[in-house]
């Protein structure tokens, strides 16, 4: 698989956003449903995010890294193909858009151990997409000072049982468990 230009510097504007950055919280953005006149889904005010798996958040929208510098929005975009991932750095706002529900996830027992943390590896996980010649950013891999693995993937679960991961979604899996993510295929 050969990167353009555009990867390329994609890549590197990423690796530049993250890296030396100090982890100061993490919020999750979950779709607000009754923002759409056309959806008749009834939205609880708790968050759907949690799979049958502790180390592994689904997200159907985005993940906000809060820092001491700005604030890194990861959601899934169609900036190389639908879906990939894009990243942007960004005046946080709680309220920085109506189409999202935001929970500060940053006690959360996953995440706990990477706030105060700087990140100090990233990568970006390139996929090609079966018979063309479109790459995508499938996932990022960020690593911390403290030796905990970030991984973001524009992928969702298939399945009753939350067993098939199932890449280029309009959703993103979160976790800190590089094992695992291995093994369901993340990564």
């Amino acid at each position: 698989m050969t990167l353009t230009d555009k990867h390329i510097v994609y890549e590197n504007d990423c690796e530049k956003m993250f890296l030396g950055e100090k982890i100061n919280g993490i919020i999750y953005g979950e779709i607000n449903y009754h923002n759409f006149e056309d959806v008749n889904i009834i939205v609880s005010p708790e968050p759907f995010y949690k799979t049958k798996y502790a180390d592994i958040d689904t997200l159907d929208y985005s993940i906000y890294f809060k820092t001491n510098n700005k604030t890194i929005y990861v959601f899934w975009d169609s900036a190389f193909f639908s879906y990939g991932l894009l990243s942007q750095e960004i005046d946080f706002n709680e309220t920085i858009n109506d189409y999202e529900q935001k929970w500060d996830v940053s006690n959360d027992e996953k995440w706990i151990k990477v706030i105060g943390s700087k990140i100090i590896d990233f990568k970006i996980n390139w996929e090609k997409l079966v018979d063309s010649d479109i790459i995508y950013p499938q996932s990022f891999t960020l690593k911390t000072e403290n030796s905990i693995t970030i991984i973001l993937s524009a992928s969702e679960f298939k399945g009753s049982n939350e067993d098939y991961v199932y890449g280029m979604s309009d959703n993103l899996l979160v976790t800190t468990n590089a094992d695992l993510a291995k093994e369901l295929k993340m990564i």
